[in-house]
């Protein structure tokens, strides 16, 4: 079956599409995560949430536009979760034959350096929340997931590309004036 065919189903809750992911990647995933010195457990569980995740992904219709393959993105998922499972222990084992390169070796440094959300960045977030739901939808289609006007226009249903643009113009300005009252 195809990806898309596969999204499609996921998306409209098939629980047979979810077993044929499952059936299809886990045990390349095992191989592929292997690699991390872990016991077989806790990659168990790693794939598991991966794949919940990608599951509430395609219900949220986030799979919609991805442009990689479902494998890769599954995959990336897990990837995201090793990393994060050993973030706390600021230690990450791996096989002496594998070879990260620079930009796998960034990422990790990052994940493990970050200190999570500043003050700044928790009023930002306390602020989005405030706004109303086609404000906070419209910013997280363009600026999170990097949609365009016109794929916004089609996604929730607008009639007219300048009143996706008026209307994220206010929602910014909205949010702009709620972090300004406490910066101000």
């Amino acid at each position: 079956m195809s990806d898309k065919q596969l999204i499609k189903q996921l998306k409209n809750r098939d629980r047979n599409a979810l077993k044929e992911v499952y059936n299809d990647y886990r045990r390349e995933f095992f191989k592929f995560a292997n690699r991390y010195e872990t016991d077989q457990s806790t990659l168990e569980d790693i794939f598991q949430d991966a794949l919940i995740a990608l599951y509430e992904n395609a219900q949220n219709g986030k799979l919609d536009t991805i442009k990689s393959s479902l494998k890769t993105y599954l995959f990336s998922i897990g990837k995201f979760m090793l990393f994060k499972k050993f973030r706390d222990s600021k230690e990450i084992n791996v096989d002496d034959d594998y070879v990260f390169d620079q930009r796998e070796k960034s990422v990790m440094q990052e994940i493990l350096e970050d200190e999570g959300p500043n003050d700044r960045q928790k009023w930002l977030v306390a602020n989005f929340k405030k706004l109303g739901e086609k404000c906070r939808r419209i910013l997280e289609l363009f600026y999170l997931q990097g949609l365009k006007i016109e794929e916004i226009m089609a996604v929730q249903g607008y009639e007219n590309k300048n009143v996706v643009k008026s209307q994220k113009s206010r929602c910014l300005k909205s949010l702009k004036d709620l972090i300004q009252r406490k910066d101000g």
